[in-house]
């Protein structure tokens, strides 16, 4: 095995672990709702804290499983367009749009790390009665945008390596 299918299996399997492992902050979640519902129904003692840290939780969620779900190729496609290409027209397909990903977050992580570093640098709070620092959580963008395009570069270098089998045959 050469270098680059362990670095596509070394980032593969990174966003894998990190997707698995996010995803139970789900449960922590539910955990967060239940308490509050239990609070504010039963002991008339609603929380200030349980609906935001869900949203911060959940973005944590979405940070980390999105690059695996690109990983497993389980985003949104137009299968009916793309089941009519040949296999070489799905590959150059696939390259394609894994440009326009990385394009996208390239971007994204531009625009999302200059927020945080304004973030930080003014200190800046939630503006509920609970009023948690929103650095941490919004680090959660340009950490996303990172995975995003490891593993969009890993799915071009795959599908290069697939082109170049299909060319061979």
């Amino acid at each position: 095995m050469g270098k680059l299918e362990q670095s596509i299996g070394f980032i593969g399997g990174m966003n894998r672990q990190l997707g698995k492992i996010s995803s139970f902050v789900l449960i922590l979640i539910m955990l967060f709702l239940c308490y509050e519902v239990l609070m504010r129904y039963f002991f008339n003692s609603p929380t200030i804290w349980a609906h935001e840290l869900s949203g911060f939780s959940f973005a944590f969620y979405l940070a980390l499983t999105g690059p695996w779900l690109l990983q497993r190729k389980e985003h949104v496609s137009v299968d009916i367009i793309y089941s009519t290409f040949s296999c070489r027209w799905r590959l150059i397909a696939d390259i394609i749009a894994y440009l326009v990903c990385i394009i996208f977050f390239v971007v994204l992580l531009w625009v999302g790390g200059k927020d945080v570093l304004h973030t930080f640098k003014i200190n800046q709070h939630s503006y509920t009665v609970w009023g948690p620092p929103l650095g941490p959580v919004k680090l959660f963008v340009p950490i996303a945008a990172v995975l995003f395009i490891l593993q969009a570069a890993a799915g071009i270098c795959e599908t290069v390596l697939k082109f170049r089998e299909e060319s061979t045959k």
